[in-house]
């Protein structure tokens, strides 16, 4: 079992998709030619609230047994959750792959979705995040084709449910986490993590 970060303790962070392209520009002419690799990932910086006492020690051991980058942990971001959701939507039909995921069991002749809101899909180690890069509109039957970044890496099983509610992602710590004590044992801790693939 993937353990879960404490949300209860998030005071800011910074979430960036990373994406494998690469852009070379020819010395003579000024243009460019873009390399798109196909690999899309979220990277986080996560700055804890400051936590005292025993509190802080937990957060602290917590932190020390993931072993730094070997260790993974689910990260409910606290910035894309929509509390009190009751939408249950699923994927509709197999094999599916790249940008785009056909749908169903959301309310019919509806935009329950809106550019820019987040859905995870898949469980344990194989959660993922996605960012919707276009309203969700659904047609008589309740069936919608979502268009989101980043890709799907695998294609997901018909019927897997869509997280809406709170969506989480797997992350893997990419550096010693920083934890400053001061006075009357109060920790800051400060965490840089990427997408755990």
């Amino acid at each position: 079992m993937i353990p879960e970060l404490p949300l209860t303790l998030v005071q800011s962070l910074e979430r960036r998709l990373i994406t494998t392209t690469a852009v070379a520009a020819s010395p003579f002419t000024g243009s460019e030619e873009v390399q798109d690799w196909g690999g899309e990932w979220w990277d986080y910086g996560i700055e804890m609230a400051r936590t005292t006492g025993r509190d802080g020690r937990r957060l602290s051991a917590f932190l020390a047994a993931l072993g730094g980058p070997r260790g993974r942990f689910l990260f409910r971001d606290p910035s894309i959750r929509q509390p009190g959701s009751l939408l249950a939507p699923f994927v509709s039909g197999g094999f599916q792959s790249g940008n785009q995921l056909v749908t169903a069991g959301w309310p019919p002749f509806s935009t329950p979705l809106l550019a820019g809101d987040f859905f995870s899909l898949g469980d344990g180690d194989h959660t993922r995040l996605h960012q919707l890069t276009a309203d969700v509109v659904t047609d008589e039957a309740g069936q919608a084709t979502l268009a989101f970044v980043p890709r799907l890496r695998a294609p997901p099983i018909d019927s897997t449910p869509l997280e809406i509610a709170a969506p989480a992602v797997v992350l893997r710590l990419t550096a010693p986490v920083t934890t400053r004590i001061g006075r009357a044992e109060s920790f800051l801790f400060t965490l840089a993590a990427r997408e755990a693939l």
